[in-house]
């Protein structure tokens, strides 16, 4: 090549070869017209977008910026070195590029949606919306910048004009899989998650390889506690795209929530490999060291020395010594969190304390304007307390039946003003009660940072977290301090080791001696049972027994609490029942999350009746996950419950007890395993409270061999328990506290 025409039909092919996916070929091309022109721009060029589609971006940016040195003044070399650098995760200097591209060629309407993509990569979401807009008036046909003003939008918290968005862009585009997407997430934030499994599909639909609305769609099933699914979801995303961190994240969550906690550590482990630095990564991983299920008490001691191991590695492993890092910390708070550490029956104070510290001290650096206690002008004389109630439980839930309904309810509204906090997406007729119940009632906050500063401006005198420990966002508000006076109580019946959090309310009854043992919090023993409970007005759906494969003459032992509340220690007290009763039941509900989890309880339980030369098969049914009107059906059938040991039933208690049914309980060393034991206390029926093992099998036997003795405890429990219901002891000594704790802490004149 001797001349400029040849070098331009050498170009030319070059760019015929790339487009065909030659990139070889296209390379060799411009490398000899580089030989023959070293200043090559356009060769400079395609070598850099070639060096980009290849996965080499330094060499991109090198190669096109050596390109606009010899041209400064050429649109295409500005607006792809722009893209390349957003892609390398240097969104300010792209922006610098696609300015540059934006002043070569105003009318553009690609150089203005690009500009956007930088300008909202930076957080600046007005700029980027105006650049959207811009980029829309040039093409109002610009399907992408239709869907890119969308997702602004709703990173600004401005849902429902982003969902327009995302519907324009399909209309423009029909089928646009990446808008489709877009509103999946949009209405899954806005709680539609139906809708938004829907258009999760049609995006898959539409491209199956999608991996990005293969992962949300696993998000969304997740929610909806549709776990298996998710799993399917997640695995399909990774199918398409197994370097997808996001995913393997997702999915070893998922698995950890199936009780797969060896499974989850791998996915965990996998997305560290691709994402050496990931918190959340580091986060997952350690919290799998807590299985939710165990074959045997040793293992406890096990699993729980690992968890300390690896929790006091994570602490050593975050970092918070520069915003980006501080940023990714406060992501991973609360995307999993140490729930099933109560379920192993242990004082989890020191081990929480940890947690607790850990997760205070990344929030405090990701949001110091809520790190210190706000100063409040003093409460005048009659002037009402505002207490506030943050929850993810504004509905149908235990939650919500115990104990937020009754305080919200009864709470001395000349006293005190209501502000309710709902962190959750789920609405039904539950929520309108407590939408009523409150002075304002905060709901779909568009993000978490717009959440604290609606309850900054309303000024909280106290804030009381039902539970912490089950909810991510309620984690993260309550290791802030966005009220002078905190507290939590037994919704998740652990200390939350919160050093931001000053208060446990807690049943009186219920605690035993040494209970402020078990708590980094102040305890605070209420009143009886600290609830205000009325008796649901329950649905029964009228069952056979044969329909639920009980026999018709057994007896039939409940024992309806979550699989995981039942410890391996105690499996041989079903044994020793069966033995001494012969023609019984135990019927249990299985694990609604995962077979496996149900599968490895029917294994363990079944070795356990082997062992005494019983077959498990003629003595233990297990029952499918139930609505609330069939649940009540299996009460109704049973003839006796049996409280789960160390854990003891509450909710599942009280509507048992809605049916006369006697329980026979051992009250456990902490307050989660005392809860029966102080309901029959306070009720002053306390025949079926043993003392020991020994006692808990002889009060089970009587009851199953002696149908007169269950009679007489129906008839015990149907004369007494109006003492239980709406109790306004609790009320008034919910009342005391909130007086005094404003009073100790300098909030009254």
């Amino acid at each position: 090549m001797t001349s400029r025409q040849p070098t331009a039909s050498a170009l030319q092919a070059a760019l015929q070869q790339y487009q065909q996916g030659d990139f070889q070929a296209a390379e060799r091309l411009c490398r000899k017209v580089l030989e023959i022109r070293p200043n090559d721009s356009d060769a400079l060029h395609l070598l850099g977008i070639i060096a980009f589609q290849s996965g080499k971006g330094d060499v991109a940016i090198d190669l096109i910026s050596r390109a606009i040195t010899i041209r400064p003044d050429i649109f295409d070399y500005h607006n792809n070195l722009g893209l390349v650098l957003r892609a390398q995760g240097k969104p300010a200097a792209a922006e610098a590029h696609f300015r540059k591209a934006v002043q070569l060629k105003p009318e553009s309407a690609l150089a203005h949606n690009n500009l956007g993509l930088a300008l909202r990569d930076q957080g600046r979401l007005k700029e980027a919306v105006s650049c959207y807009r811009e980029a829309l008036r040039w093409n109002p046909l610009y399907a992408a910048a239709h869907s890119n003003l969308g997702v602004a939008l709703q990173d600004s918290g401005d849902l429902d004009d982003a969902i327009a968005c995302f519907r324009e862009a399909l209309r423009v585009q029909p089928g646009f899989a990446e808008a489709l997407n877009n509103l999946g997430y949009a209405l899954q934030r806005l709680g539609k998650m139906e809708d938004s499994i829907l258009a999760y599909r049609e995006a898959i639909r539409q491209k199956p390889g999608f991996a990005e609305a293969h992962n949300n769609l696993g998000n969304a099933l997740q929610e909806l506690g549709r776990t298996e699914e998710a799993v399917s979801s997640y695995r399909e995303a990774l199918r398409w795209k197994p370097e997808y961190a996001k995913a393997h994240i997702n999915l070893g969550n998922a698995f950890r929530e199936q009780g797969r906690a060896d499974e989850a550590r791998e996915q965990f482990g996998q997305a560290l490999a691709l994402m050496p630095e990931s918190l959340m990564a580091r986060w997952g991983r350690c919290i799998a060291e807590i299985p939710c299920l165990y074959q045997t008490e040793e293992e406890i001691d096990v699993y729980r020395a690992r968890y300390e191991r690896a929790l006091r590695e994570l602490k050593e492993a975050v970092s918070l010594d520069s915003p980006a890092s501080i940023a990714s910390a406060a992501e991973a708070v609360g995307s999993t969190q140490p729930f099933y550490l109560a379920f192993q029956g242990r004082n989890d104070r020191e081990l929480q304390h940890l947690y607790g510290a850990m997760v205070s001290e990344i929030q405090s650096a990701r949001y110091p304007r809520w790190a210190k206690t706000p100063m409040l002008e003093p409460l005048g004389s009659g002037q009402p307390i505002k207490i506030g109630i943050v929850s993810a439980f504004f509905h149908h839930h235990s939650n919500w039946k115990v104990p937020i309904r009754g305080w919200i309810e009864n709470l001395d509204r000349s006293r005190f003003s209501l502000y309710g906090y709902y962190t959750g997406k789920k609405k039904d007729d539950a929520t309108e009660l407590a939408r009523k119940a409150f002075t304002r009632f905060v709901e779909d906050s568009p993000s978490f940072e717009e959440l604290c500063e609606e309850i900054e401006a309303d000024h909280p005198h106290v804030l009381i977290y039902p539970e912490i420990g089950m909810d991510p966002t309620t984690v993260r508000l309550a290791a802030l301090r966005l009220a002078p006076v905190q507290c939590t109580s037994w919704g998740h019946p652990d200390t939350s080791g919160l050093p931001t959090v000053d208060y446990f309310l807690s049943s009186d009854l219920m605690e035993p001696p040494d209970a402020e043992e078990h708590y980094t919090e102040c305890l605070v023993r209420l009143p009886n049972l600290s609830i205000y409970y009325t008796p649901p007005e329950l649905p029964v759906e009228p069952l056979a027994r044969a329909a639920l494969g009980i026999r018709e003459r057994t007896v039939a032992y409940s024992c309806v609490h979550s699989l995981l509340t039942y410890l391996p220690q105690f499996d041989d007290l079903f044994v020793r029942i069966a033995c001494e009763v012969e023609d019984c039941q135990f019927v249990f509900l299985a694990f609604s999350k995962s077979t496996e989890v149900t599968d490895r309880f029917r294994s363990r339980l079944g070795r356990a009746f082997i062992r005494a030369g019983l077959r498990s098969e003629d003595y233990v049914v297990f029952l499918p996950h139930l609505d609330q009107a069939h649940f009540q059906a299996v009460q109704r059938c049973a003839d006796v419950l049996l409280d789960s040991i160390s854990w003891s039933a509450c909710n599942t208690t009280l509507e048992a007890i809605s049916w006369d049914l006697p329980v026979v309980t051992l009250p456990g060393n902490l307050m989660r395993g005392r809860h029966s034991y102080a309901i029959f206390k306070m009720m002053g029926v306390p025949e079926t409270i043993a003392a020991t093992q020994d006692d808990y099998v002889r009060l089970a036997i009587r009851l199953g061999k002696e149908a007169d003795f269950r009679r007489e405890l129906a008839a015990r429990i149907r004369e007494n328990k109006h003492r239980i219901y709406r109790d306004m002891a609790c009320i008034r000594g919910l009342e005391r506290f909130l007086e005094q704790a404003v009073e100790r802490h300098g909030l009254r004149c």
